[in-house]
């Protein structure tokens, strides 16, 4: 009798969501330590009930989007899967549950528990185990043990009785309490050739052991998953500890860890990234040489960059955000209009002093014209992200990131190409201009 092996079903109908609605009006919430509860603070109390009254659920705090979406990617709905692949599986049962302790020391990890969906897990089963020698010595046929030993204890389906119009159907086994205790199981008789019948026992070893009965596997291998959510942590900085963590458990040879769920997603973008963005500004630098005619005035003007990137740091430094994806694309919005605003106030410049006016002259009066120009798109677009990043609903986690970036990155950025950019363009251009 073997264990069923089969690929990770994302949902089995042995599982079941409960999705909670809450009320638009936040003063219906009632009340949480003495005060009005965010939507966090209200779950943690949802979970805190939930696990006195029925221990042992899993609850998260998520929407039914993402977590499809989830489940559809990597067969899981965690922030962070570690999945131990290899081939035994008493291994990869105890090595996952030795991980468990490990990541659960570490700082930001909220819940790590095993896998709800594909963990590997142990039930009690009953192991028939043949005695071919004597199963020859009484000349019995393996098909007829098999077949004694599934009817008395799955049934076998001998006839219906009927009711009018309905039909039921009859099902012979044994009763539930001789099904759970092995010597009733050792009775079971086995037909004979020659007629009569012998016990099981007889020809076989009956035996009630834990053995795994969910396996899952991932690109034909086996594998123990891990689910780790998080809170106020970044993903990142938590596996790069995680990792250093788990080497303690010395992974045996022919076996490996795999890290998935969201970090997956995450190291996929910031790979992308690393690619798309020295692509984008080495094509804003060919853009701005063309313009400009000069290395020296493009570089001035990348010079707003450093000057963004200095204020979106600060700001998700200060809010206590972690780098994100999110956060990144925030970055490159924000770099967008930095390097606008460079250009803007350059192009000015060289426009004043082609119409005659002297570098002093035209840096100062370039600088005064374009305050307003500059700090309109500065306003605009700081005004605009402020709903964004003081979300707390649907898409918060998206949102608010991206906005603080830009929000950050724009004061910075404004006041320093203000300020500096001026001064900067007026050394540059005494070194290396004509004037």
């Amino acid at each position: 009798m073997g264990t069923p092996e089969s690929a990770t079903d994302p949902m089995g109908v042995n599982f079941a969501d409960t999705f909670v609605i809450l009320e638009k009006d936040k003063s219906k919430w009632g009340l949480y330590n003495g005060k009005q509860p965010s939507k966090v603070e209200f779950f943690e109390a949802i979970a805190q009930k939930i696990n006195e009254i029925v221990p042992g659920q899993e609850i998260s705090l998520t929407q039914p989007i993402e977590m499809r979406f989830n489940e559809i990617l990597e067969g899981n709905r965690a922030d962070i899967t570690l999945r131990v692949i290899g081939q035994d599986l008493d291994v990869l049962y105890d090595l996952s549950n030795k991980a468990i302790p490990l990541i659960e020391l570490i700082e930001g990890a909220s819940t790590v528990e095993l896998d709800p969906l594909t963990a590997l897990k142990k039930s009690d089963i009953i192991d028939i185990i043949l005695n071919y020698d004597a199963i020859s010595r009484y000349g019995v046929n393996i098909n007829d043990v098999n077949t004694a030993f599934s009817m008395a204890m799955s049934g076998r389906q001998v006839g219906f009785l009927y009711d009018a119009d309905k039909r039921f159907p009859i099902v012979v086994r044994l009763s539930d309490n001789y099904r759970k205790n092995i010597s009733d199981i050792a009775k079971i008789p086995v037909g004979l050739p020659d007629g009569g019948t012998i016990p099981i026992a007889a020809i076989a070893t009956v035996e009630k052991k834990q053995q795994i009965t969910t396996i899952a596997r991932t690109r034909a291998q086996r594998y123990a998953a891990v689910s780790i959510n998080l809170k106020n942590r970044d993903t990142q900085s938590f596996v790069n500890e995680a990792k250093e963590k788990i080497k303690a458990l010395n992974i045996p040879s022919g076996y490996q860890l795999h890290w998935g769920g969201q970090f997956k997603n995450l190291e996929s973008a910031r790979l992308r990234l690393l690619i798309i963005i020295p692509m984008v500004l080495a094509v804003i630098f060919i853009i701005l040489v063309r313009t400009f005619k000069s290395i020296t005035q493009t570089l001035l003007v990348f010079n707003s960059i450093p000057f963004a990137l200095t204020g979106g740091i600060i700001f998700i430094y200060i809010r206590g955000i972690p780098l994100s994806v999110s956060a990144g694309i925030g970055f490159i919005a924000l770099i967008g209009i930095a390097i606008l605003n460079g250009m803007v106030l350059v192009n000015f410049f060289n426009q004043l002093r082609n119409e005659g006016h002297k570098l002093d002259k035209a840096v100062y009066e370039g600088t005064l014209i374009r305050l307003r120009p500059v700090l309109m798109t500065a306003l605009v677009a700081s005004l605009g992200f402020i709903p964004m990043a003081y979300n707390t609903g649907i898409g918060a986690e998206v949102q608010r990131p991206l906005a603080t970036v830009v929000i950050g990155g724009l004061i910075s950025s404004t006041i320093l190409t203000l300020l500096l950019l001026p001064t900067l363009y007026l050394w540059v251009e005494k070194l290396f201009g004509d004037d």
